[in-house]
């Protein structure tokens, strides 16, 4: 039975527009997306102490994912508001809580060890501890998102075996340049996702691409970590980059097929809307 641990970021997706929020982050996201593929799934964070990170152990809870690891910390949990145009998601703002705030023990590293792959993400903040989830679990998959370049990419991708990153404005030779210059610094297997051009993969035995495929269209949240999801349960299971790069592709299709990341949405009240607006603005 394949499995995987995803270690690190997690939110809440607030649509202000219409008032409701739904689970999210990548780390999350892509445990429970390996649950639903029907994978031995656990998820390993921090949520706040308040009614929004209960909301998100419950939800795991639901979709099947083992949390009986993540820390429950005195605070907020994180948050990120955003907004949908055309059914594309944009980003307004956002505040981790206490989602980076994860310190790694020895209960936590032998936990890891029973997982043959573990995931994280650029937003997860555990940039000293990657080398140490990397040889606790053998395998490390890294979500790079698409701004990798605000980061300390450099050295983060050292520890990496398998990293993805979304480059949607790039055409297929430029992804390629990427993918080869990024397997160079250190992963076994690079991968760009390339939005509704499909995706792109590098490995020892050569570079594959995947065109993206019809698809009811409601919302794009969570849709790369979907593929994420479904590319490394193929990978696991030792099917071909092409057959991991289509199953992804396919899993990625579905997810856009409804709102927010992978459902559970819920109403947000008017004092939670204005509180955030409120910090929106004293970001902007």
């Amino acid at each position: 039975m394949a499995s995987l641990i995803a270690v690190g970021d997690n939110t809440l997706d607030v649509y202000l527009d219409r008032n409701i929020e739904y689970p999210g982050g990548n780390a999350l996201n892509v445990s429970v997306f390996a649950a639903r593929l029907g994978a031995r799934s656990a998820y390993l964070g921090c949520v706040g102490d308040d009614r929004h990170g209960q909301y998100l152990l419950d939800c795991l809870q639901q979709e099947g994912v083992d949390a009986s690891r993540c820390r429950t910390l005195m605070g907020a949990n994180g948050w990120a508001c955003v907004d949908s145009i055309a059914g594309e998601r944009v980003f307004l703002g956002s505040d981790p809580g206490v989602c980076r705030q994860l310190r790694l023990d020895a209960d936590d590293l032998a936990y890891l060890a029973q997982f043959p792959l573990a995931h994280s993400s650029l937003y997860s903040g555990l940039d000293s501890q990657l080398a140490k989830i990397r040889q606790a679990s053998g395998c490390l998959s890294f979500d790079f998102s698409d701004n990798w370049v605000e980061f300390d990419w450099q050295a983060l991708i050292q520890q990496v075996d398998i990293a993805f990153f979304s480059s949607a404005d790039l055409s297929s030779s430029e992804a390629r340049e990427l993918a080869d210059s990024m397997r160079a610094m250190g992963p076994a297997t690079v991968v760009i996702t390339r939005g509704a051009q499909g995706a792109l993969a590098v490995d020892a035995q050569g570079v594959y691409e995947q065109a993206a495929r019809p698809c009811a269209f409601v919302d794009s949240m969570g849709a790369g970590d979907g593929f994420i999801a479904a590319f490394l349960l193929a990978w696991q299971a030792r099917h071909s980059l092409a057959e991991c790069l289509a199953r992804g592709v396919d899993h990625a299709g579905q997810v856009c097929g409804w709102d927010g990341g992978f459902g559970h949405g819920r109403a947000v009240d008017t004092q939670r809307a204005e509180e955030l607006k409120h910090a929106l603005n004293n970001q902007g």
